[in-house]
């Protein structure tokens, strides 16, 4: 079944519109309470399983940690897509799925729930493809999971050239540039498609996408996945699945610091906690997430945070 028509199926029975998450069988934790949310997210970074129950319920909707880099700003708020684009590009942390560094070597951004983890009445966001690596998505056809203008063709999506696993997606890399044009590599790689649609072919292409992160060499740059989600409207903070905002060095903390507050004055008062995200060192190494009083510039509970 598509997640779409059992989303509208559980939507009719209790009230609900289709467009928002209903109550799901994973407990959602209370944002206030910042050390069960940094507790939930370590969990869910330890959660391996190869789908959600069905081969069309793909992992990321109940495991893993979805997460975004974003730089601070006072010119717009980091949760709101590039105005124009298509796709926003995340990437996806889990235990089989590691990485030691961030899009750009940012380092602070937020995360979002697993979808079947979202409190009710968010708003479901649609994923649309993975990378295993970087996937150049800036220069790629709108929403970001096809053609490069790099190498037409050769970049398109994985499925509609026959690659299905991550041997065949290795397969393909070697075809690509290396040596002095390596770094052309991630414009010529393909995404595995894992949009509603591909439905029991969903789960199992995203749980190619991650083993192919195995396969890639160890010495090349940018070995973080990319993963993009379907744009959402600008500027509706409350509707969002964000479960909370993270930094992964001491300079990130003022961006986390600053994302926290934006989104207190942006809801009218709703606290969003800071967690360090500390990443593997190796492939094989563990993630950790930790939340601590002293990070936070807004405090749970307070009515006020100037």
């Amino acid at each position: 079944m598509k997640l779409s028509v059992l989303l509208l199926s559980i939507a009719l029975v209790c009230g609900c519109t289709s467009q928002t998450m209903p109550p799901q069988k994973s407990q959602s934790v209370n944002t206030l309470d910042g050390p069960a949310v940094a507790a939930a997210i370590q969990a869910n970074y330890q959660d391996t399983r190869r789908n959600c129950g069905s081969e069309s319920m793909p992992a990321f909707l109940c495991s893993g940690v979805l997460l975004r880099a974003t730089n601070e700003s006072f010119d717009y708020h980091a949760w709101n897509p590039v105005p124009g684009k298509q796709g926003v590009s995340f990437s996806y942390l889990r235990k089989d799925a590691n990485f030691d560094h961030l899009a750009g070597n940012i380092d602070n951004g937020f995360i979002l729930y697993p979808t079947f983890a979202a409190p009710a009445g968010k708003d479901h966001l649609q994923v649309l493809c993975s990378f295993p690596i970087d996937g150049f998505t800036w220069i790629r056809a709108q929403p970001g999971c096809g053609e490069s203008t790099q190498y037409p063709g050769v970049s398109k999506r994985c499925q509609s050239q026959g690659i299905s696993t991550a041997e065949q997606w290795k397969a393909h890399f070697d075809k690509g540039p290396s040596g002095a044009s390596q770094n052309n590599i991630y414009g010529y790689v393909c995404s595995f498609d894992v949009r509603d649609a591909m439905n029991e072919l969903g789960a199992e292409s995203f749980y190619q996408s991650l083993q192919a992160m195995h396969l890639v060499p160890a010495s090349l740059p940018h070995r973080y996945n990319e993963i993009m989600v379907q744009a959402w409207a600008q500027n509706i903070p409350p509707r969002l699945p964000i479960q909370a905002f993270f930094y992964t060095a001491s300079s990130g903390l003022k961006g986390a610091r600053h994302d926290q507050w934006d989104f207190f004055r942006s809801t009218g008062g709703a606290f969003m906690p800071i967690v360090h995200m500390a990443l593997p060192a190796a492939s094989t190494g563990s993630a950790s997430f930790v939340y601590s009083p002293a990070d936070q510039y807004c405090q749970p509970g307070a009515t006020t945070c100037l």
